[in-house]
């Protein structure tokens, strides 16, 4: 039989961060916040007047605190979003205990489809790795990453520290470093479902009876947003990059109406789709010489769609399309 593990000295727990999904850099599980000077010379903090007493004189029972925690697993993400999440190590230790914590080091890993990523946390490693973890202290790190791939994402967490027994004399007896891994899951998917057709407008059969030089080519993109999430969005802005000879006009909210006036950003609900169109055409020759054409299999690439858009919590997303291409003639 193997004998029971000895708890450790530090914890490990993760809350939801400023950008996905909610504004919350805090540990409500510990107090990791640092407050401004200011507060703590308030009348409101030096009267206890002011505050409510609570029965058991904590807040262990706040009930924030299984919505703002990250949990093992949860829910899904979207692609085009960043996920952020804070990390926080947090002492265990109560006062006057025998052992020293130092060297908290913490270290975070994206496991995606495609393969595992190294994250930087911020801010970047410096005094508190040499510095003792007095009992009730933590230590935040703040995630960040672009979800730009369906499918399960795990976020992987280690943590090592040193752990020093000191004998009465106060002088260290024993040592060791110990080490633990945590794993969050959740699952991307995509925010917005985009669907694109490319049209070429016919060349007058006129041109070639009269002899006169060909147009430039032509070109409509039309594009059908769908809101994929479940919650309501707001599209920022649309464009167009083009590639090659070719630049691309916006037929959208965007664009210029009589006076100058432009739209407001279109709102979509959960299912709502938003058609966007664009008017490519080739570029006149100029002085200098024109880009060529890129063709690939016979067909002329014009270009990617990038997408922004906002959620109702505020976080934004970007999304960036293919290489969108002519039909073949």
């Amino acid at each position: 039989m193997e004998a029971p593990r000895e708890p450790h000295s530090v914890s490990l727990k993760g809350t939801f961060g400023p950008i996905y999904p909610a504004s919350a850099v805090v540990n409500v599980e510990q107090c990791c916040v640092t407050f401004p000077s200011s507060w703590q010379k308030s009348t409101l903090v030096e009267n206890p007047s002011h505050a409510f007493n609570l029965p058991n004189g904590t807040d262990e029972d706040f009930y924030l605190s299984p919505i703002l925690t990250l949990p093992p697993a949860f829910g899904q993400a979207y692609v085009g979003e960043t996920f952020s999440c804070t990390l926080c190590a947090n002492s265990e230790l109560l006062e006057g205990a025998e052992r020293v914590i130092t060297g908290v080091k913490i270290g975070a890993e994206m496991q995606t489809p495609s393969g595992t990523v190294a994250l930087e946390l911020t801010p970047a490693e410096d005094e508190h790795v040499k510095q003792v973890l007095e009992p009730g202290q933590s230590i935040q790190k703040i995630v960040r990453f672009d979800l730009r791939e369906e499918g399960n994402h795990v976020l992987a967490v280690s943590l090592s520290y040193s752990e020093t027994t000191m004998s009465r004399e106060k002088s260290a007896s024993s040592g060791r470093v110990r080490t633990f891994r945590k794993l969050y899951q959740f699952a991307a998917q995509p925010c917005l479902s985009v669907r694109t057709k490319v049209s070429e407008f016919p060349i007058s059969k006129l041109n070639d009876e009269k002899k006169v030089p060909p147009k430039p080519t032509r070109f409509a993109l039309e594009a059908q947003l769908e809101n994929m999430a479940d919650g309501p969005i707001m599209l920022e802005q649309v464009t167009f990059n083009t590639k090659g000879p070719f630049q691309a006009t916006s037929l959208n909210w965007d664009a210029s109406g009589p006076g100058g006036q432009r739209n407001e950003p279109p709102n979509l609900i959960p299912r709502d789709v938003m058609q966007v169109a664009f008017l490519i055409e080739e570029q006149k020759q100029g002085v200098g010489p024109l880009p060529q054409r890129d063709v690939k299999d016979g067909r002329t690439v014009l270009g990617q769609l990038s997408i922004q858009w906002r959620t109702a919590m505020g976080d934004s997303g970007f999304l960036t399309t293919g290489w969108l291409m002519a039909k073949k003639r």
